[in-house]
C-alpha cells in the first residue's frame, strides 16, 4: 500500500501538481475523421482548454508539458488516450480529479468537438458537451467549449473568456504543427513552424515561447536567452494591451481589493505581479499608454541587437507610432500627452522620416513649450531640418 503511495505522490510531482483543489487534466482529443491534414487539431483543441480552463482559480489544472511527460514515460500511444478506461488510469496517475478528453470529426469546413467529463475515482462520466462550425473558427468554438466545460463542473467562466482570443487561423495551425514536431524530437523543423507562425501573427504569443523551447531543445542556450527575453517583453506587451482594451477601468487601487489577486499574491508575490504586471504600469489609461510604447520600442531594439532584424525592429517602431496616432486624440485634455507623442517623435526619428519628425517637433514646441524633454526635441528639430536641407 505505501508502494502505491509513494508511486502516485512521484508521479503527481513529476506532473507538477500540488494537492488541495480539485486536480483536472485534458487529453489529446482523437481525430475520428481520420484525415492527417487534421492531426494538429488533436492538441490544439486539448491545449486551449487547458489554457482557458486555468484562468478559473477554483481548479488546479495538469499543463500540457507534465502530461505530455507522463503519455512519453508511459509510451502510450496517442490513438488510445480516449479510451475510456486508459484515460481513468491516465487521470490516477496524474492524481488528476476528472480527466477532459474528446473527439472531433471534420465535414468539409465544418467540425464538430465532442467532450466528456469523467470523475476519476468512480468511472462515472459527470458531463458531456460539444461545439461545431467551421474550422476557421477554431479559436471560437474552443472558447466555446471551454465554458461549456466549466459550467459542467460547475465553475463560473472567467471574464477573461467573455471574448474569444482573434489570432490569425494559419498562425494557430502551424504553431500547433510545430508543437508536434516539438514532441516528437523534431526541434529544427518546430523552429522554422514556429518562426513562420510568429510571421503569420505577431500578436500571438505561443509561437514565441515555442521558439525558446527549440532552442533548449537544440542546446542553443544563448540563443534561448535572447528569446526568453523576447518572450518576456511580448507578454507584458500584451498584458498592457489587454487592460488598454478592458471595457471598465481599473486602477492598481481596485485591484489591491481584488479577491483573486490578494490570495494569488499571499500565494505567490512573483505570480501576482507577472499576472497583474499591467496594473503596475500606471493609474491612467495615458501613463499605460506610454509605457506600453516603452516596451515595444525596448522589443524593436532586442531584435536588432539579439537577432540583427533591422525588419522587425522597424515594424515595431512603426507599432509605436501607430499606438500614438490611436490614442492621442483621446488624451487631448491629458498632461502626459507630450510623453506619448516624444515616443513617437523617437520612432520616426529612427526611421528617418524627418519631414514627419519636423511638423512633431514643431507641435510639440508650439503646443507644450514647458515640455520636460524639450531640449531633446530641439536638437531632433535641428536633425530634421539638416537632413530635409541635404535632400534638396
Amino acid at each position: 500500500m505505501k508502494r502505491i503511495l509513494f508511486a502516485v505522490i512521484l508521479t503527481a510531482a513529476i506532473a507538477g501538481i500540488s494537492f488541495g483543489k480539485d486536480v483536472v487534466s485534458v487529453l489529446y482529443f482523437d481525430n475520428t475523421t481520420g484525415n492527417k491534414s487534421f492531426e494538429w487539431l488533436r492538441k490544439a483543441i486539448a491545449d486551449m482548454l487547458i489554457t482557458d480552463i486555468s484562468e478559473s482559480s477554483e481548479i488546479e489544472v495538469v499543463e500540457r508539458e507534465n502530461m505530455q511527460k507522463i503519455i512519453e514515460e508511459q509510451k502510450l500511444s496517442l490513438a488510445g488516450l480516449v479510451d475510456e478506461d486508459q484515460a481513468i488510469k491516465i487521470g490516477q496517475m496524474l492524481n488528476a480529479k476528472k480527466m477532459i478528453y474528446g473527439a472531433f470529426i471534420i465535414s468539409g469546413n465544418n467540425v464538430r468537438i465532442d467532450g466528456k467529463i469523467t470523475d476519476t475515482e468512480t468511472g462515472k462520466i459527470l458531463a458531456t458537451f460539444s461545439s461545431s462550425g467551421i474550422v476557421k473558427n477554431i479559436l471560437g468554438l474552443q472558447n466555446e467549449l471551454a465554458g461549456k466545460a466549466l459550467t459542467a463542473m460547475g465553475i463560473k467562466k472567467p471574464p477573461v473568456l467573455s471574448i474569444p482570443q482573434a489570432y490569425a487561423f494559419e498562425a494557430v495551425k502551424t504553431y500547433y504543427e510545430g508543437l508536434d514536431l516539438l514532441d516528437k524530437g523534431i526541434a529544427d523543423e518546430a523552429l522554422k513552424k514556429f518562426q513562420e507562425a510568429s510571421k503569420y501573427d505577431p500578436s500571438y504569443l505561443k509561437p514565441y515561447a515555442g521558439i525558446e523551447e527549440s532552442y533548449k531543445f537544440l542546446k542553443d542556450f544563448k540563443m534561448m536567452r535572447y528569446q526568453k527575453e523576447i518572450n518576456d517583453l511580448y507578454y507584458k506587451i500584451h498584458q498592457m494591451e489587454v487592460r488598454l482594451n478592458d471595457s471598465k477601468w481599473m486602477t492598481f487601487g481596485d485591484l489591491v481589493m481584488n479577491s483573486d489577486y490578494m490570495q494569488l499574491s499571499k500565494k505567490d508575490s512573483d505570480a501576482a505581479f507577472k499576472k497583474y504586471y499591467a496594473y503596475y504600469q500606471g493609474d491612467t489609461p495615458a501613463q499605460l499608454t506610454w509605457n506600453l510604447q516603452n516596451a515595444v520600442m525596448e522589443l524593436g531594439g532586442l531584435y536588432e541587437e539579439y537577432f540583427g532584424d533591422t525588419n522587425k525592429e522597424a515594424a515595431l517602431y512603426q507599432e509605436v507610432i501607430n499606438i500614438s496616432d490611436k490614442s492621442a486624440p483621446k488624451f487631448k485634455k491629458d498632461k502626459f500627452l507630450p510623453e506619448i507623442l516624444y515616443q513617437k517623435l523617437l520612432a520616426l526619428t529612427y526611421l528617418k522620416r524627418w519631414a514627419e519628425v519636423k511638423t512633431l517637433c514643431e507641435d510639440l514646441m508650439v503646443n507644450f513649450s514647458d515640455y520636460r524633454m524639450m531640449w531633446a526635441v530641439e536638437s531632433m528639430y535641428e536633425r530634421a531640418l539638416e537632413a530635409l536641407k541635404k535632400k534638396k
